[in-house]
This record gives C-alpha cells, structure tokens and sequence, in this order.
C-alpha cells in the first residue's frame, strides 16, 4: 500500500508541476469563463412547472448574450428557440387522447413518472429519443428531464459546479413528482445513470421507485489517470478545449467537471454501493471509450439482486467480456451494421435514434473531433466514405473517414425490450393485441 500511495504521489507532482507551466494563461474565448448566470440546483420549494419555465427563461438569457449577440451563426442552421428547446428541462404531461384510446391502466403507464437524466456536458435533448418512443409505449405516463447544474450555458460554468449539486438536482427531480404518481423510473444516461444510483443508494427506501434504466452509465471513467483530476484541477482549468457549436452539448471538458464526475463514482468503483432490491436494465458498448463498460457488468452482476433485469451488451471491437466474469440476463447484440455503416457502438451512440435529424445517420451534427488534421476532420464531415464508431477505430480506419457514433442501430430493438421490462418492472404484463 505505501508503494502505491508513493507511486500515485510522484504522479501527481509530476501532472501538476506540467500543470502550472501553463495554468497562468488567461482565457482569451468567453465560453471558457463562468457566465455569472450559471443554471443551479432548483428549490425544493419549487414546483417542477416553474422550475422548467425560469431555467427555460436562464438559457435563453445566456445564450442570447454570449453567443448569438457575438456571432451570426453560433450552432449553424439552429437558432436559439430551437437550442433552448434542446436544453432545457421538459415536464411532458400523458397524452390523454392516446391515453384514453388504449385504456388508462398501469401497462400504459398510469400514475408512472419517468425521471430522464443526461450525463456530462450534455444536455436533456440526448435523452429525447428515448422518451419520445417510450411516449407512445406509455402514453398515460407523465415524463421529466431535468438540466444538471453548470450545463445548457457556457462550458465555463462546470469550472465551479459541484457534484452535490448534481445530486440535489436528483433528489429534487424524484420529489418533484405530484402525488399523483405511484410508480417512478429513472432514466440516466452516462453520468447520469451514476446520479440515480446514487440518489437511490442515499434514499433507502423508496416505494415508489419500481425500476432504473441506466445507459451508456458512466459507473468509473475509461482512463486510468481519472484519478488524477481532483489534483489537477487546482492548477489546469480543462481536460480539453474543442469547438463549441454543437446545439445540445459542450465541446469542452473543464477540469473540476472531470474531478467531480471522479468523485461521483467511488462508491461504485470501491463497490461500497448497496445492492439495488429493483429492477435494472442496463445497455453498455464493449468498446466504450469514455466510460468503463467492465465496471457497468460488475455492478449488474454484483450488486443488483433484483430478479427482474437485463443488459444489453453491444458487442464491437473489445471482447473482454470473454475473459471476465459474467451472470444471467446479459444480452450479447453485435454492433456491426452495414446498411447504416456502423462498425461498432461509441459512448455517445445508445440513446438517439438512426432518423434523428440531429445525431442521426443523415443528421446535420458529425463528431469528427477526434481527428487534429483539418484536412482528415474536413473528410469527416462532408466525406461519402465515411463510417460510424468508436474513437479506438482511428487508428484501424483509413484517415477522415470515421464518425463517432452519435446514433444507435439497434434502437427499435432496444426500445422494445426497455418497454417489456419497464413493465414487469410494474408489476404487470403486455397483452398482444387481439385480431
């Protein structure tokens, strides 16, 4: 143990000293400093509604003054109704005329909240797929998403926030559910998927939370240097700084972001976690890049003792799976489609659908951030030849011609399972309809 503590010591001088050579530079792009109006964890006096209508009110504000006051075209062809929209926190009510068509009953999400929350420096909007496509599964079912705190501005507003703030944000949103509502499931993608576990995890017991649906879950961060990041943040500002013209998320990683997200996740990675008593469906990438995937089967398999449960394991390019210790209910998919060019499942690929006009396979945003050469990126984003995956295909493709995966092949199917086990979750069956 003293070995590794001064092995970890000497790493850490060693990332900071390179720290300070370049921490005295100021920053010269606007979106690199906090707003001063960074979005915040709402009251709990606060009713859902206001709380959607004044951080709707807040984006709008920011973003009209730091970027589409300065430039023409801030997120291209998107104009900021259209970005707010986005980025904001949704309360979606039932759809009573659905509702009322195919009977108001638990199967079709009578008095079910679903709780959506996206991951890190991201924006709800990465979560609409799935709740659009649950809407017509549930229509009876009220949805919500909410904006974790420092997101939707200014990447610089994560320079400040702080993971119980995130937390708070959590709590609120499962309390913010009327009495109305018996029956909750959340929803986490990414970081968010290691927010609702938490906030189960600090509840207790709560009746009334039948079922957690965590996708790409960011459980423990893929880089073995994460753990280096709440040092790093006193004297480096940034993970990294890329272009920030994408409508629903950040192109930049402030530093205390990463360290809090670090700090989020030691519960599961020292598995002091309690065991989870509800059902838990999960979909996780083999070759995920941001995030550990390992780290999300050990907590399917060690710590979920539900009887209900299911994963979803795309499998790409990584068989570690092969050698590593595994339970029931894991679902290998492979990754792999041609007739969408998709060679495996990046992190950011789970949640949208193949038809969004955003992320989609013909949508106007394309992740080619992973290339330095403008000439490669430029191929990228308006080449022919281009194919879909995860970051560790750079190499193996030839050079500007990969996409990271921004759409999920697989998604009807994926949705279709979610819904079966949403409702055995519930307590209840699916009924085929009748001829």
């Amino acid at each position: 143990m003293g070995t590794q503590w001064t092995i970890r010591t000497s790493l850490t001088y060693l990332i900071v000293g390179a720290a300070l050579a370049i921490a005295g530079c100021s920053e010269k792009d606007p979106q690199h400093s906090p707003s001063g109006n960074a979005i915040a964890a709402p009251s709990s006096e606060m009713s859902f509604a206001e709380y959607v209508k004044s951080t709707r009110t807040q984006l709008h504000d920011v973003l009209s003054t730091s970027r589409f006051a300065q430039e023409e075209r801030p997120f291209g062809g998107y104009n900021i109704e259209q970005v707010v929209d986005m980025r904001a926190p949704f309360a979606m009510a039932p759809d009573r005329v659905s509702c009322d068509a195919v009977g108001r009953d638990l199967v079709h999400g009578e008095k079910v909240g679903f709780l959506m929350i996206h991951g890190l420096t991201d924006s709800p909007f990465w979560l609409s797929d799935v709740r659009d496509h649950l809407r017509k599964q549930f229509p009876c079912a009220t949805f919500h998403g909410v904006l974790l705190p420092g997101h939707g501005t200014v990447p610089g507003d994560l320079i400040d926030v702080g993971l119980d703030d995130w937390l708070e944000t959590v709590r609120y949103g499962v309390d913010a559910f009327g009495n109305d509502i018996e029956h909750i499931i959340p929803i986490g993608y990414s970081m968010g998927a290691a927010l609702i576990g938490r906030d189960f995890d600090a509840r207790k017991q709560d009746k009334r939370i039948n079922g957690m649906i965590m996708l790409s879950p960011g459980l423990a961060a893929k880089s073995k240097q994460a753990w280096l990041t709440p040092y790093a943040r006193y004297v480096k500002k940034w993970v990294g700084q890329g272009n920030y013209n994408d409508p629903a998320k950040y192109g930049s990683m402030a530093m205390n972001a990463a360290a809090q997200f670090h700090l989020l996740t030691e519960p599961y990675r020292e598995r002091t976690i309690k065991s989870f008593d509800i059902p838990v469906f999960l979909v996780i990438s083999s070759d995920d890049q941001t995030v550990d995937p390992l780290a999300a089967v050990d907590f399917f398999c060690e710590k979920v003792d539900a009887p209900i449960k299911h994963l979803i394991w795309y499998q790409g390019e990584d068989n570690a799976l092969d050698e590593h210790p595994t339970c029931d209910n894991i679902d290998i998919v492979r990754s792999a489609n041609d007739e969408m060019r998709t060679i495996n499942h990046a992190h950011t690929a789970i949640t949208m659908h193949p038809e969004s006009s955003v992320y989609g396979l013909n949508g106007a945003v394309r992740d080619c951030g992973h290339y330095d050469d403008d000439e490669q990126r430029t191929s990228c984003e308006t080449g022919d030849n281009t194919v879909y995956g995860e970051r560790n295909l750079v190499t193996s493709t030839t050079p500007g011609t990969l996409r990271r995966g921004t759409f999920n092949p697989d998604f009807p199917e994926m949705i279709k399972k979610m819904s079966t086990f949403i409702v055995a979750s519930l307590g209840t069956t699916i009924h085929a309809p009748t001829k």
